[in-house]
């Protein structure tokens, strides 16, 4: 017998008060009793007292029926609801995109318990949420003698934040294990806030790995290349300068094999395509009095991304702008942009702004950089590029050129001039790197644990339920038609009162 829980019991009581309306009729709405006439009252008094003593209830099924109809909408104001047996919740094992069968061998014993624990194996991509679960046998575990070919997801994953979260949307209530490496790259955009079921098996990463991150052309015989060494702690960069290549073909720089393009102008290094740049970047600080604060604080992180390139960036400052042409452009003032730059990248920062409480946290980063004013507006056919803890946007980018802070980076707008993760941030705006970077840079364990979303099991209990009032409220009906067919007969069967 499954137990049988009420929603709202203190209603139902409450409800079932309304037994005093059938009580009541019972036991003021007597039928009359018959007029007898006799030809004397000598022994009236002693006949009335006896029939009180033997006084009797009168129609005690049709107040019963009554009553029963009262209670049995009572039960139904007060919903209950049987408990059916909780069916099994397999965990999910979730395998991230671009993993393959050889990555899964350190973490061979880890994932045969989840297999005898019962669990499934599915395959994490951007098409859907989940795929189909798959067979243990096909990543070599449990029994392997029909064991099919195990084909990995080789698109990667743009965010695998995202792709978690949407995961553990479709499968509720399910504890899920999630297969991924830890790299900084596979992780973009703010933390979602996911169940406290997710729990991650961390892929370990390699030693290292290098990569060519850009290449100029300072001088017609010269080629520098800013060489990128990512190890799990952190990632080095070193300049490399060697002899122009004499032909098309595979070349080594810094120990990274390429292949080098004259006609195109670039270097390729396998599916990624690196630019040769053939000048020094120009850039222009333009600025008033009231954002001076923040034009110093930009002076100073463009310097220190200069400092990392290939070739020192030409930056100049002042209020008119340069006659040559410019790559980037950071108006600070209150004064609209000057149009027509189509060559030209601009920067502009919040001319007014609304206080706020909120952070922004950029992947990789030890702590938030607490935001102080921001301006909330959405651009006009304007995409998020930085969003904050709470979902607004920071820099928003108007394509295909103009790019909007919606803060200041001066002291009272934000706390983003005394963050480390300025010049970095300023890097992969001012120099993209090449997609798909293998980046190795490790995710801190801190930010997959916090924040989480509470679980089903937290707040509500899991097991499915059986309504009940529906058939409550149906006996109610059926038994209340009893009851004026009851009554309406009684009625017209009742004799009349004699009369002599």
């Amino acid at each position: 017998m499954f137990p049988v829980l009420f929603s709202h019991t203190a209603t139902g009581w409450l409800t079932l008060l309304g037994l005093a309306v059938p009580l009541a009729i019972y036991l003021w709405n007597r039928r009359p009793g018959r007029v007898v006439r006799v030809g004397s009252i000598r022994w009236l008094e002693a006949a009335a007292n006896r029939r009180l003593r033997s006084l009797r209830p009168e129609q005690l099924a049709l107040f019963l029926l009554r009553a029963a109809v009262v209670a049995l909408l009572a039960a139904a104001v007060a919903e209950p609801a049987q408990l059916l047996p909780t069916p099994p919740a397999r965990g999910q094992v979730l395998l991230a995109p671009g993993l393959t069968r050889a990555e899964f061998a350190p973490l061979r014993p880890a994932l045969d318990s989840l297999r005898r624990q019962g669990y499934q194996v599915r395959q994490l991509h951007n098409r859907l949420p989940l795929g189909a679960p798959l067979a243990w046998a096909s990543l070599g575990l449990g029994d392997t003698t029909t064991a099919a070919r195990f084909q990995p997801d080789t698109v990667p994953s743009a965010n695998l934040w995202q792709l978690v979260r949407a995961a553990a949307d479709s499968v509720p209530g399910r504890p899920l294990v999630v297969v991924a490496p830890l790299a900084l790259s596979s992780f973009t955009g703010s933390r979602p806030p996911l169940p406290a079921a997710v729990r991650w098996l961390p892929v370990p990463p390699p030693d290292s790995v290098r990569w060519v991150v850009s290449a100029w052309q300072t001088q017609p015989d010269s080629l520098v290349a800013l060489v990128a060494t990512s190890q799990e702690t952190g990632t080095r960069f070193q300049k490399i300068r060697q002899t122009w290549p004499a032909a098309n073909g595979s070349v080594r720089i810094g120990g990274v094999a390429a292949q080098f393009d004259a006609q195109q102008q670039t270097l390729r290094q396998g599916s990624r395509r690196i630019p040769l740049y053939t000048h020094a970047p120009r850039w222009h600080v333009s600025s008033d009095a009231d954002h001076a604060a923040s034009a110093r604080v930009l002076l100073a992180a463009l310097r220190a991304v200069g400092s990392v390139l290939p070739v020192s960036p030409r930056i100049t400052n002042g209020a008119t702008l340069p006659p040559d042409s410019l790559d980037w452009l950071f108006w600070l003032q209150n004064a609209p942009a000057p149009a027509h730059l189509p060559r030209t990248q601009v920067w502009e920062e919040a001319r007014t702004a609304t206080s706020v409480r909120t952070a922004f946290q950029p992947v990789g980063t030890p702590r938030p950089i607490p935001l102080l004013r921001l301006d909330t507006t959405r651009l006009r056919n304007g995409f998020p590029h930085w969003l904050t803890a709470s979902g607004q946007p920071l820099l928003s980018r108007r394509a295909p050129s103009h790019w909007y802070l919606h803060t200041r980076l001066a002291t009272g707008w934000s706390e983003l001039a005394d963050s480390p993760a300025l010049p970095t941030l300023l890097l992969t705006l001012l120099n993209p790197p090449a997609t798909n970077q293998p980046d190795i840079r490790q995710l801190p364990a801190s930010q997959l644990t916090a924040p989480r979303l509470a679980a089903v099991s937290d707040v509500a209990p899991t097991a499915p339920r059986r309504l009940l009032a529906p058939w409550l409220v149906l006996a109610a009906g059926i038994l209340f038609a009893a009851e004026r067919l009851w009554a309406s007969r009684r009625a017209a069967v009742s004799p009349s009162t004699a009369t002599a």
